[in-house]
């Protein structure tokens, strides 16, 4: 049995192999990832060409680290080109290298031919044993091999295991080379090898993972610290209705701002001179707070430096200003976070059944705290204030005895002459740059529909059911509108904007309880009056008897009168039935929230009248079509076929209908559009249009918040969804429970933007629940009785009797 034989790499090839083959796994990998980018030219932005002076400041900040950013990248360019130099050297290095493995061949050994006869191979090791005979002064080691050359030809059992294992002595050694140098694995070296290997795997390594892990550990996602999420959860659990002002203390009283726990942060002698004169100038900052942790140094100065750009103030010192745009950089996603925490705090008070935790108001105050970051703009200001050029002092003119301008979209809709005359006091380079900011700015459509999928009645929600809303989104910018008129008054501007509140939405929310009374009284009184319903299928009953005649079926004529009776008495149900729904929608109405617009609400009736038209002429449709059908599968069974017979032909007339194939198409459709959308979301990439943010120091995307609410109650419906990628068109989907109660409800979608004031969309759409059908659970197809198991067993014992059973009968 062949041994084992373990050989080190003596002159240090196989050693060049083995790098070679590492340094090339590293290195290609980290070429591809490392390599700078070519980076795409981007459409020039507004911010870059406009004459604005923060404009201009922030195109300079944005582009005072480009010289150390192309350093970098020439930096990193010569390390990895000098990389592949020396795999060349390497891979040049390891060409030269020769093979120490030859092949054992006595033919050459005695140099003769492969087909020499024996005579030819004895003459041969004659004459070079006489010249390298160790007597005669020759090489031992040579005359051996060519004494062991001589037997592998000339003995039969050497030259078999020659010609079978390469070697005439039959199997040999494995040989195992390692690609390592001797001197690695000498015992004279085994002490600082030893070293060596300690220091690595037992102390630099374990050192650098528990360095990584220390890091790691203190933050959770988009880099946010865990003690921060715990004061947000500390600080949401106290009060369950949070204003603006007390969202800017929770958001300043961040521990990224503390320099104990983010090295980022610098704390200077000069700010205890600095700021207090800020207090002085800004007179909202609650400096003298006195409630844990908005008392903390580091929380006021956080404060302070919001509010100084909240009021847009020029006048900080160079250290002040990193200072606030380090807080200002933090705060999108520190805005973010505390909305996260409030709807998990949202989700245990539904899973908890509690009546504690953050309302409706607290979510969406902590949202208007984005755009009030990004625009530098508080939201008590006009969102006219987002345009440049514009100041406190043109605000005058936007609001005269003529005109009453509160909104970019009335300024939007307003002609060039109109807009130019308000702005009369700037020059026209100005207000080009007016215009062409209001010309970017979005413009967003929503429709909304919604049913209950992969039921049978989808616009039948049922109390518990799980409801699928279905948004479409249309982005548009605003030049769209410029040369066209808002078909939207000023009133129902207000009511579709979310900056308006007050006492503005409760008289918007008379009028439309008043008119849904109306309109609801009206509908009452039209669905009592039903002689239009019974002409039509009156009408649709005698055609159906006329075909029957002309075709010559009488038992389906006589049929139709039979069944008249009791279609009738079903369609009176129905009516009463439909008449009590309404009744009691009218009831519930006034219990849930009636702040839906009027013209939804009479669409909303009108298509559910429709509906029930349609439903009601399908039934008789249907009534009639199965007579027919019976009639024919009548037809079909012999006259001397027995019930069971007759059963199984009817069954398997009426096995698979073209209905049903219709429902299965409609199924599977359902289903790849499914797929489809899911396939769309995990690959969709988050691009969107850049915002027009001049005092934001950083370039910001357009992100906008997408959530289903009930105003009357107050209460968060949906979890928020963080839309990134709003191009163009979006759909996207919102599945929540429908209430236990039943009633008519009327919830509201609403898209709100993190970027802009006055971009916010809001639908609202009603809804009615109606009890959930009980299952039957007495189904004849389920009852099997006793006796039926026996003579079904009696049959099966028939069946299967044996010849003795046959012969005792």
């Amino acid at each position: 049995m062949a041994g084992m034989k373990f050989e080190y790499d003596e002159n240090g090839g196989k050693f060049f192999y083995f790098f070679l083959s590492v340094y090339a796994l590293i290195l290609v990998p980290a070429t591809y990832w490392l390599w700078p980018k070519s980076e795409e030219k981007q459409s020039t932005h507004l911010e870059d060409i406009s004459s604005y002076p923060p404009c201009r400041d922030k195109y300079h900040l944005l582009r005072a680290s480009e010289p150390r950013r192309r350093r970098r990248t020439i930096f990193v360019k010569i390390v990895l080109l000098a990389a592949w130099i020396i795999l060349l050297i390497l891979a040049y290095r390891v060409s030269l290298i020769e093979t120490e493995h030859k092949e054992y061949d006595p033919f050459m050994i005695l140099d003769v031919d492969l087909e020499a006869s024996i005579s030819e191979i004895k003459r041969a090791y004659r004459e070079l044993s006489k010249k390298h005979h160790p007597d005669r002064g020759g090489d031992p080691e040579k005359f051996a091999n060519i004494a062991k050359a001589y037997k592998t030809l000339t003995d039969e059992e050497a030259k078999n295991n020659w010609k079978t294992y390469g070697n005439p002595d039959g199997p040999g050694v494995t040989h195992f080379g390692i690609a390592l140098p001797k001197w690695l694995v000498d015992h004279k070296n085994s002490l600082f090898v030893l070293l060596i290997y300690t220091g690595v795997f037992m102390i630099v390594l374990p050192v650098i993972i528990c360095i990584w892990w220390q890091k790691s550990a203190r933050y959770a996602g988009d880099h946010i610290l865990i003690d921060t999420i715990k004061i947000y959860h500390f600080l949401l659990t106290k009060t369950s209705l949070i204003s603006i002002k007390r969202s800017l203390l929770i958001l300043s009283a961040s521990a990224e701002f503390d320099r104990r726990l983010n090295p980022m942060i610098v704390d200077r002698p000069s700010d205890n001179i600095e700021l207090p004169e800020l207090f002085r100038e800004l007179t909202n900052v609650q400096e003298n707070i006195k409630e844990i942790p908005f008392q903390q140094l580091y929380s006021i100065k956080a404060r302070t430096l919001i509010y100084a750009h909240l009021h847009r103030l020029d006048s900080l010192s160079d250290n002040l200003e990193k200072d606030k745009q380090y807080i200002v950089r933090r705060s999108i996603n520190l805005i973010n976070e505390i909305i996260n925490v409030a709807v998990q705090l949202v989700n245990v008070q539904h899973i908890k059944h509690s009546e504690i935790g953050p309302k409706l108001e607290t979510i969406e105050n902590t949202m208007k705290l984005s755009p009030m970051m990004v625009q530098a703009l508080l939201n008590t200001k006009s969102p006219l204030l987002q345009l440049p050029h514009i100041t406190e002092n043109h605000l005058r003119f936007f609001e005269t005895k003529k005109r009453t301008i509160k909104h970019i979209r009335q300024f939007a809709a307003m002609g060039d002459e109109q807009r130019r005359s308000i702005l009369r006091s700037i020059t026209d380079e100005q207000y080009y740059d007016i215009m062409n900011v209001l010309a970017i700015y979005p413009h967003v459509t929503m429709t909304v529909s919604f049913g209950v999928a992969n039921d049978d009645d989808e616009h039948i929600i049922t109390t518990g059911a799980v409801v699928t809303l279905t948004m479409r989104l249309h982005r548009q910018n605003m030049s769209s509108l410029f040369s066209k008129e808002l078909a939207i008054n000023s009133s129902a501007l207000t009511n579709n904007t979310l900056n308006s509140e007050g006492n503005e939405e409760e008289i918007g929310d008379r009028e439309n309880r008043d008119k849904t009374n109306e309109t609801l009284k009206a509908s009452t009184t039209t669905t009592t009056s039903s002689k239009g319903w019974n002409n039509k299928s009156e009408k649709k009953k005698k055609a159906n008897k006329d075909k029957g005649k002309k075709k010559g079926h009488p038992k389906s004529s006589t049929k139709a009168i039979n069944k008249q009776t009791p279609t009738n008495t079903n369609n009176n149900q129905k009516k009463t039935i439909k008449n009590d729904n309404k009744d009691s929608s009218d009831d519930d109405s006034s219990k849930h929230s009636d702040d839906s617009p009027t013209n939804s609400r009479q669409r909303h009736e009108q298509t559910r009248d429709d509906l029930n038209e349609t439903d009601n002429e399908s039934n008789n449709n249907n009534n009639n079509n199965d007579d027919d059908d019976d009639d024919n599968t009548n037809e079909n069974i012999p006259n001397n076929s027995t019930p069971e017979q007759s059963e199984s032909v009817i069954s398997s007339n009426k096995t698979k209908t073209p209905d049903d194939d219709k429902d299965d198409d409609v199924f599977l459709e359902r289903f790849q559009q499914q797929q489809r959308k899911r396939e769309k979301l995990e690959t969709k990439a988050k691009i969107s249009h850049r915002v027009f943010c001049p005092f934001y120091p950083e370039i910001k995307q357009e992100c906008w918040w997408l959530y289903v609410a009930d105003r009357k109650q107050h209460a968060l419906i949906s979890v928020p969804i963080y839309l990134c990628n709003l191009k163009d068109d979006d759909e996207i989907e919102v599945k929540f429970s429908a209430p236990k109660l039943r009633g008519h409800y009327v919830y509201t979608v609403i898209l709100r933007s993190d970027s802009y004031f006055d971009a916010d969309v809001t639908e609202n759409f009603s809804f009615d629940v109606q009890t959930a059908k009980k299952v039957a659970d007495n189904h004849p197809q389920w009852d099997f009785s006793e006796d039926d198991g026996a003579t079904n067993n009696k049959a099966d014992d028939d069946e299967f009797a044996t010849e003795s059973d046959s012969d005792k009968d």
